[in-house]
């Protein structure tokens, strides 16, 4: 399975298990949460979505055990 860092990073913040709003995925980016951060999330989330790395809990996402495992495996894009 290849991650891009972006997708990587995403998973980061999502690692606690915590559910996380665009706004903490926006902040755990580093940018500032602006009218375009929901966009910023859904664009990132929406592959992660299809491969079942996360779920939607709420009105956030959640990391689910595949996605811990992908994160834990060092799997990326990259290599």
């Amino acid at each position: 399975m290849n991650l891009t860092a972006e997708q990587r990073q995403f998973l980061q913040i999502l690692s606690d298990g915590k559910k996380k709003t665009y706004v903490h995925i926006s902040k755990g980016f580093g940018q500032p949460v602006t009218p375009m951060a929901p966009t910023f999330t859904n664009k990132i989330a929406g592959p992660l979505l299809k491969m079942k790395l996360i779920r939607r809990a709420g009105g956030g996402y959640q990391i689910t055990d595949a996605g811990r495992e992908a994160l834990g495996s060092g799997e990326s894009g990259f290599g």
